[in-house]
């Protein structure tokens, strides 16, 4: 990304223009002409910033990727300072990870109608290992009797579940996204209260 300001917003505003046609077109139809017009910018000014129309993907994606990881970053801290359960983190931050799929274009642009590479996988899943990481302090914080062990294995099953319901959800065309999140919040609360009633305060396993 340029460090000007001007160049930077002619950039932002083609990687704008690229997430919107991924996301209406598939990766394999959109043309980077295609994205300079809607961007309102010459095909010259496009391949300043972007060599190629994979490189133009690459960095929609990574800018979705960094919007995940910042909403995490405000919404789980905020929600450690307010909340008196972890019933109360885990809705709201499901709830806030459906709202950015559900209303911003980047999610279908890169999962939906993107071109899945190798390189998207391997971010994908550090930034599922870092939010996993943090979860294991949301339950050491609530439940910390449970083992450390059992808690990185707990987080990785809750962050990897939300991830994988949000992908379902936000593929759904029959109107029952709604249902697919609410769905999958009280399953993980099902899930979670087994936990920790299966988890002596000793640190084993009451089953």
């Amino acid at each position: 990304m340029p460090t000007q300001d001007r160049g930077k917003a002619r950039a932002l505003a083609i990687l704008d223009a690229a997430e919107h046609v991924f996301a209406a077109e598939g990766y394999e139809s959109a043309t980077t002409e295609g994205i300079a017009a809607r961007a309102g910018a010459s095909i010259g000014s496009l391949y300043q910033f972007f060599p190629n129309k994979r490189a133009l993907f690459d960095a929609v994606s990574s800018r979705y990727l960094e919007r995940v990881r910042a909403l995490f970053d405000v919404v789980v801290p905020a929600a450690m300072r307010t909340a008196t359960s972890w019933e109360e983190i885990l809705d709201g931050t499901v709830d806030a990870f459906w709202a950015l799929d559900h209303q911003s274009a980047a999610f279908s642009a890169v999962w939906i109608q993107g071109r899945i590479t190798k390189e998207l996988m391997d971010s994908a899943w550090a930034l599922n290992r870092a939010f996993a990481e943090r979860a294991v302090q949301i339950i050491e914080h609530f439940a910390p009797h449970v083992p450390k062990e059992e808690r990185t294995i707990v987080a990785t099953v809750v962050v990897e579940a939300v991830s994988g319901m949000l992908f379902a959800a936000a593929r759904t065309q029959d109107g029952t996204s709604l249902r697919l999140i609410t769905e999958t919040k009280r399953m993980l609360r099902a899930y979670l209260r087994e936990v920790l009633a299966n988890t002596s305060p000793g640190g084993a396993s009451a089953s």
